[in-house]
């Protein structure tokens, strides 16, 4: 069969009829079919790319940020010390294949640092001079001009009667005072115990008692006599024994062995616990302990009073005080130990504050 096909295609007529029959077909798809048939183009030409220029977005904004817009000057800022800012300039952005446009260039604000104002010296300051010890001190400016204060004397604790003691608190035209202790022995025991007597005199001063002349005598003996003499304006105090003489320098509040006592009455006891005592041998430093209050029955009845303590060195003699709290801090009850562990106690059976009237 292909043989025969073959054979027909080498036949001039075949040949001719096959043309003809593709000639046709052709004929009818491009007048009825729509098809298109294109052949390469083997010549040479230049292809176009066709492209837009579009403007970035940031532009765009700084250009419609350029148009003339009112604009109100800002409030000064105060105490900017920067330099003036400049006026900004114009940079020239170009795009390709785009106009030119102008963009106005960021401003930099300076930032503001507040000033730091230096510690501001007054001229011709001076240091402040140190505010004394008893700066915050409280005066009683009520305090009894006249206390005279009888007490039993024990030589034993809470023993019985041996002896009276007396001390009288005396102060004259307002800024002189006068103070004395005298302690006598009663029945057998006066034979072998002679008068003991503690003076004090002095001034009221803004800060209290100021004592000028210490006594202490006991009996007639001279060996167990002492003095103190207080220089305030040399700030000396000159010691007196029959022994020796001493002076020491005189700190600021001193006291006597007496005077201390009723100093408690312009000053309470628990604001200043340390108090510098001349006793006549020695200028010395009594450190006080608050021992509580405490209620002592006596023949005036209950009193409430302050308990202190001093306890020195163990060569040093022991003084507790109880303050009656009703007398302004007069003391009320006196125990004294000495280094050989003698106990002398004193315990108040009167109280008069009244001063005597004088009989002419």
């Amino acid at each position: 069969m292909w043989n025969k096909f073959a054979e027909m295609l080498q036949d001039p007529s075949y040949k001719q009829l096959g043309v003809a029959l593709v000639v046709s077909i052709l004929l009818h798809m491009l007048l009825f079919g729509g098809f298109y048939l294109t052949l390469p183009s083997f010549k040479k030409e230049m292809h176009v790319i066709e492209a837009r220029i579009q403007m970035p977005k940031a532009v765009a904004k700084q250009v419609e940020m350029s148009k003339p817009v009112e604009t109100v000057a800002p409030e000064p800022i105060p105490q900017l010390k920067s330099k003036p800012t400049p006026e900004p300039k114009m940079k020239e952005v170009i795009e390709p294949d785009a106009p030119a446009v102008a963009v106005e260039a960021p401003v930099t604000v300076p930032e503001i640092t507040p000033p730091v104002e230096p510690a501001v010296q007054p001229e011709n300051s001076e240091p402040e001079p140190p505010q004394p010890v008893d700066a915050g001190l409280v005066i009683n400016e009520n305090a009894y001009q006249y206390v005279e204060t009888d007490f039993d004397v024990r030589t034993k604790i809470d023993g019985s009667t041996e002896g009276t003691a007396k001390i009288t608190y005396n102060l004259t035209d307002g800024s002189h005072y006068q103070l004395s202790w005298l302690t006598q022995a009663s029945g057998f025991i006066a034979l072998f115990f002679p008068d003991l007597l503690q003076t004090s005199e002095g001034l009221l001063t803004k800060t209290g008692l100021q004592p000028a002349n210490y006594l202490y005598k006991f009996g007639n003996k001279a060996d167990k006599t002492r003095t103190a003499n207080f220089d305030w304006q040399a700030k000396k105090v000159v010691l007196q024994t029959s022994k020796e003489t001493l002076t020491e320098d005189l700190p600021e509040g001193t006291q006597d062995l007496l005077s201390f006592m009723y100093q408690f009455m312009y000053v309470e006891p628990l604001h200043k616990m340390e108090i510098h005592i001349a006793t006549g041998k020695k200028l010395t430093t009594y450190d006080y302990s608050f021992e509580g209050e405490e209620n002592i029955n006596s023949t005036l009845g209950e009193l409430k009073t302050i308990h202190i303590t001093h306890s020195g060195n163990d060569d040093e003699e022991r003084i507790e005080l109880w303050l009656a709290l009703n007398y302004q801090y007069v003391p009320v009850k006196i125990r004294k130990t000495e280094k050989n562990g003698k106990v002398y106690e004193l315990v108040a059976t009167r109280i008069n504050t009244n001063r005597p009237t004088t009989n002419n």
